[in-house]
């Protein structure tokens, strides 16, 4: 595997500058989720010759009368106004607060994560889509790990681990997502993003089945997904898994003494299974907040993803790499979690051989296992 991949640790500088990242990103979501009832606006309104305070909530004017003129209103006018003077000049500390810290990050080189993902990810808050969020699970949410760990993963140029990931960002979605409202979401990061069909593109026919439809009117139907690719040829999957899977379940053990199984194998189990999330930081050295699987569940699921006869070889040997990195980074920095042995017994000889020295009590769990 060193061929393959190898672990470099962050420094204890790097570290430090990756907390203060994240905690600066923190309070800046606490400031912009505190404006959230400031959103929208007031303004007086005048019917018959008499004045009426409203609250609109979005630009298009929606909102409602709080009453005529009066003390009382007068004295919620002067309060809304102090509030969003407030927190205008918060959110202007906030964000040069953040930009601070993109500075530091750039110095401490943890700048990582390539600008469209980044940019998505930024997008991706809750009740844009749906809930539960989108979840990273290509390439990229090798990320999440990486800066969760405190270590880099590096590889040769021409590694399988990273071939591809540079122009792709797959997510996956358990519940229904719409094109135009996973279109809405990509534009908000990069105008130019267009929907294409998505792997088997055939069973995606265009809604209503005219020929002149939109280029982006398309079903995204259970077990498939949705593509999109902007001008400068970066593609964006969204997946979703077939409503009655039949494949293996993928057991994670949630904390020692404890199993947490996820419904059913291949994508569905991925998305049952428990959330991961982490402040990363891009290319500009802006952190964000990226949402992936359980690191057990994502390791097992490439594992079997290569092992599949329906993937070309260079898929699979991508998905082999990944799965034993990720394995690999588990046992080694990510001691909180926990392999079943038989689990263990999939991978790599010389990933599972990290268990004897690594985890503490390794020992057959097929009693465990049995039980689900």
């Amino acid at each position: 595997m060193a061929a393959e991949y190898s672990f470099r640790e962050f420094q204890v500088n790097q570290t430090r500058t990756l907390n203060q990242a994240a905690e600066a990103y923190q309070a800046y979501l606490e400031a912009v989720e505190a404006g959230r009832p400031l959103k929208g606006g007031m303004h007086w309104k005048k019917i018959k010759g008499r004045e009426y305070l409203y609250k609109y909530r979005d630009r298009s004017g929606h909102g409602s009368s709080l009453g005529p003129r009066s003390p009382h209103t007068e004295g919620l006018w002067a309060e809304y106004g102090r509030q969003r003077r407030e927190m205008a000049a918060l959110l202007g500390l906030r964000r040069r607060q953040l930009a601070e810290a993109a500075r530091f990050c750039r110095a401490a080189l943890i700048h990582r994560v390539p600008d469209p993902v980044t940019r998505i990810l930024r997008r991706l808050t809750p009740g844009d889509l749906t809930a539960p969020p989108l979840m990273v699970i290509g390439t990229h949410a090798l990320h999440a790990f990486e800066f969760s760990a405190g270590v880099f993963i590096d590889t040769p140029r021409d590694s399988a681990l990273i071939e591809g990931a540079a122009q792709q960002l797959t997510l996956a979605s358990a519940a229904p997502v719409g094109p135009e409202a996973f279109l809405r979401l990509l534009r908000r990061a990069d105008r130019s993003y267009e929907i294409v069909p998505a792997d088997g593109g055939a069973a995606l026919p265009p809604l209503g089945g005219q020929s002149d439809d939109p280029p982006h009117s398309y079903k995204i139907l259970p077990g498939e997904g949705l593509a999109a690719v902007n001008k400068h040829g970066f593609r964006v999957r969204l997946l979703r898994p077939p409503t009655a899977p039949s494949s293996p379940r993928i057991v994670v053990r949630d904390a020692p003494g404890g199993t947490a199984p996820a419904t059913s194998g291949g994508l569905a189990a991925l998305l049952a299974a428990p959330k991961f999330s982490q402040v990363v930081i891009g290319r500009r050295g802006d952190p964000v907040t990226m949402v992936v699987p359980d690191p057990r569940a994502l390791s097992l699921h490439w594992l079997r993803l290569s092992r599949r006869q329906d993937r070309g070889p260079a898929d699979r040997e991508r998905d082999r790499v990944q799965a034993a990195a990720l394995a690999e980074l588990i046992l080694r920095y990510l001691p909180q979690y926990y392999f079943f042995s038989s689990e263990l017994q999939l991978f790599p000889a010389e990933v599972a051989r990290l268990a004897e020295n690594l985890v503490e009590g390794y020992e057959v769990a097929a009693d465990l296992e049995a039980d689900f």
